[in-house]
């Protein structure tokens, strides 16, 4: 009976140790895959690095031109709405020009209504004078 038990024992630990033995050659060999892995993985993340770098540079660009853009276009705006301000004041300046040009053309009218009143009853009265016999 301890022979039977040590023969059931020594099978025991060969299959123990063929266990541990295959145990470790699939460690290495999942080491290795990883290792492997790993590398191929570096290298896409190399190439990906390679190829997008121009991207991101013309990217950088773009942004750059479009920020460029939108600055002129605030230049821009800030400078039509100064137009617009001066082209308001011009509008207020001409329009009080039109009125006080009315108001001359009205008081030239008013003044010149006057002045042929007053040639005319003048020419009147020394027309009678001359007529009554130059009194």
């Amino acid at each position: 009976m301890n022979e039977t038990w040590i023969i059931i024992l020594s099978i025991g630990y060969f299959l123990a140790t063929l266990s541990l033995i295959a145990a470790l050659i699939f460690l290495i060999v999942v080491a290795i895959e990883l290792r492997r892995g790993i590398n191929a993985f570096k290298e896409f993340l190399n190439v990906t690095k390679t190829k997008l770098d121009p991207t991101i540079n013309e990217a950088e660009k773009v942004i750059h031109g479009v920020r460029e853009s939108v600055e002129d276009v605030n230049e821009v705006t800030y400078k039509i709405r100064e137009l617009s301000k001066t082209v308001e004041k011009l509008n207020f300046i001409v329009s009080e020009l039109v009125t006080t040009v009315e108001k001359v053309k009205s008081s030239l009218s008013l003044k010149s209504s006057a002045l042929k009143t007053a040639i005319t009853v003048a020419a009147n009265v020394f027309l009678e004078n001359i007529k009554k016999g130059g009194k």
